[in-house]
This record gives structure tokens, sequence and C-alpha cells, in this order.
């Protein structure tokens, strides 16, 4: 697919622009990785982004969810006869505080920010997500000094709240909220376009399938027992110590998520997806006073979900489970995010594989499992009727937190991918 009303030349200087941004495209990976601004605290890298868009003369606001959490929404605007397009990235990365490194076994990526090795850019920071955030931002500015003549919207958005936490015990308000909330904002305050790319790594595959997710909280009790006159019982319900019951629970929970898996395991139009599930978090006893059995122990479960998918019937599968160890258990979701499968994305699908193409000699690959079976802000924006994918570069073994790296040439070759839709879609 191509526009005929854009030029081969003028594609040829937006293309050229971006060649030409190289070095301040890595500048900019650099700058926006190594802002502390770890996630519930977004707002340094959002005066960050903004102040870029100043800079170059690309008109922009931000959207304040709390005083340290805000989106920045840029807009190249067309005359509004045609297609609009949101490109989508998030501001936050991780959480930071003292445990974080003691509990999460490598360092704290926002603390360690961003750094480069010749043509290779590395740091948490960068590669989730403001790296390809930095790329359609230097798209824009690309489109923006080539004057194309839009007829619709191009949006640039840089929102919070994008990585998975949700409000929970002590750990309430607005700051722990994630999974799409940046994005709900500017989707709920009239920020809307014809089609939505969200730019998070994808080693080149399109998706339009995105898992959800329910966080699930079990509560499970005991007595307070001085060690050396614990009594130990034959029925595990009645067990003193919580945590010897939470140890049950967690052996079943795992048997039960693999179970689920397989169970649910389905080939979509973009992949196969396979909907995981673990328990992430622990809490009971005191640490040091460990000669008193538990009373408490509450176990934090992490479900992935299919695109309709009923939360309430993956409740009671849960609870089932725990209550075969403990009729007296609590279990209660505390976060319920749905995925979605995007409704007529062909479109930007044909136009993002066409730009592919031109760019790289080659069709796209088809996408990782994994990349099918997580959340990604695809969710929000099909939930709504806007036609969503998420694609990007690769960012080498990120499967492995705290490690894997950008190649420059593909950062490039993306900005030129993104230039190209854009142009198809809205020019």
């Amino acid at each position: 697919m191509t526009n005929k009303a854009i030029t081969e030349g003028l594609r040829e200087e937006v293309l050229n622009r971006i060649d030409e941004s190289r070095e301040s495209l890595a500048d900019l990976c650099l700058e926006l990785g190594n802002t502390f601004a770890p996630v519930g605290h977004e707002q340094p890298v959002a005066d960050a982004v903004s102040a870029w868009y100043s800079q170059h003369e690309i008109s922009s606001f931000q959207q304040m969810i709390t005083p340290e959490r805000s989106n920045v929404i840029a807009q190249l605007p067309g005359d509004g006869s045609g297609r609009s397009l949101i490109f989508n990235a998030h501001l936050d990365t991780e959480l930071s505080g003292p445990d974080y490194e003691r509990l999460m076994d490598v360092p704290d990526p926002n603390q360690v920010g961003g750094w480069r090795d010749g043509d290779q850019l590395f740091g948490h920071t960068i590669l989730n997500d403001r790296g390809l955030m930095a790329v359609f931002m230097v798209m824009g500015k690309a489109i923006r000094e080539a004057k194309v003549p839009l007829t619709g919207d191009i949006f640039l958005t840089s929102v919070a709240g994008e990585t998975g936490q949700a409000p929970v015990d002590e750990y309430q308000g607005l700051t722990y909220e994630g999974k799409g909330l940046g994005s709900r904002y500017p989707v709920d305050h009239g920020i809307r376009a014809h089609y939505a790319l969200v730019a998070e790594a994808t080693s080149w595959g399109l998706s339009w399938v995105e898992c959800g997710a329910c966080y699930i909280k079990i509560t499970l009790r005991g007595r307070n027992m001085y060690t050396p006159r614990l009594i130990r019982v034959e029925k595990l319900a009645d067990h003193p110590n919580a945590l010897v019951k939470g140890a049950e629970v967690i052996r079943a929970l795992e048997v039960w998520a693999i179970d689920y898996e397989n169970r649910n395991a389905y080939e979509s139009p973009c992949g196969e997806v396979r909907p995981k599930a673990q328990v992430g978090a622990v809490r009971g006893g005191i640490p040091y006073r460990p000669n008193r059995s538990s009373t408490l122990c509450n176990l934090y479960l992490d479900v992935r979900t299919i695109p309709g998918a009923d939360p309430l019937t993956i409740l009671d599968e849960v609870r089932s489970v725990v209550r075969k160890i403990d009729p007296a258990a609590q279990v209660e979701c505390y976060m319920a995010k749905a995925g979605c499968e995007g409704v007529g994305v062909e479109p930007l699908a044909e136009a993002v594989t066409g730009a592919f193409e031109s760019v790289m000699g080659g069709p796209p690959p088809p996408p990782e499992v994994a990349v099918t079976s997580m959340w990604r802000d695809t969710n929000v924006f099909n939930s709504v009727g806007i036609p969503s994918l998420t694609f990007g570069t690769g960012r080498g073994t990120a499967h492995i937190q705290g490690t894997g790296s950008y190649e420059l040439d593909d950062l490039v070759a993306c900005a030129k991918i993104y230039a190209l839709t854009a142009m198809e879609l809205c020019a």
C-alpha cells in the first residue's frame, strides 16, 4: 500500500531527516533514560519530554493525573479530512526504594539509568519504554520539519502508569495504579483517533491481541504459638502456622497455573496466546522474631487472562484450589483489567507491514508468544473501539530483567517505519 498523495521526494526527505537525527536520537534516549522518574513519580521525565517538544516547536501539553504523575500529549495537526493516528509509549519503568535491589535481585533500573557502548544502548529505562518513545518523537520532528501535508492528526502520547501494579493493603491511591492508567486518561478526556500504534519492543512482530490480568490476594490465618510450645496437627487447615498453609497453597496454585495456561492457550490471528499465572509476593511473620508462628500469611497471585475471560470464573477457580487446603481462606480480586483483540485493525497493520517491507526489504516476523500473552496498552485503545496494535524493534535478552540492548541502527529503522506508517494513514 502506498499513499500516492505523498511524493517520493517528500518521503525521501523525511527518511533523510531521520538518518540525520541518528546521534540526536541516541542522545534523546540517554537523556530520557537517565531522568530519575520511577513508576508512581513520572513527573520529571514528563517534564523532559515536554521540554524537548517545546525546543523543537511541536505543540504539546501535560495531563496531570496526580502532582507526581502526568501524561504528555503532542500533536501534529491535520486538516481534518483524513485518518488520524496515535503513537503511544509509557514513561514509567520500574519502582524504586530501599528494598528493590534486595527483593528483585537486580540493581534498581531507575538508579542505573541508560548508557551507550558503541552503537548499542543499554538500560531498562531505555528498553521499557523511553527508547521507542524517543523514536516516535524524532519521527514526529522529521515529519514536521519536512512540512508533510497531513489530512489527519498525529498524536504522540507519553503516558504514566502502564506497568503492572495495583493498590492493595497499605499501598493505596493513584500512585500505585498501573496497567493502562495513563493511556485511559487521554482516551477518557477526548484524545481519540482512527488508529493507535503502541510503541513497545516486539522484535518487529505485529500484535493486536493481548492478555489482561487479574491480581488476587489470598489470606490465610493461624495462631500465635511460641516455638517450644508449638503443637502440630494432622489436619493442615488447623495448623497454627499460617506460613505452613501458605506453602501448601503455593504448591497447589503452581499445579493449577500450569493446567490453567494449557486449558486457555489458543491460536489467535497474531499467533499463539498462552495466559500464565504465578504467585509473585508473600507476606507473613516478623523477620527478626521467628520464634512465633505466623498468625497471617498473604499470597499475591498474578493471573493473565485471554480476551473475553470472566474474572469471576477465574476467582472461583482459585478459591476452589485454595479452600481445598484451608476452607476458611479469604480470596479476593484487587485488580481486573481485560485483554482485547483489535477489530478493524487491518488498515493499520497493512500500513505497518508495507512500511517494514520498504525499510527492511522483507515481511515482518510473527510476534513471540510472550508478546501476544502480556499486557500492552493496545488493550485500552481496542476496548474503546480504536483499532490498535503494538510494534517495535527487538531488545536482545530483555526477557532477563536488567539485560538487553537496542541497536541504534534498529531504532533509526524503526523511526522510518513509524514515519512511513504515519504518512500512509494521515497524509
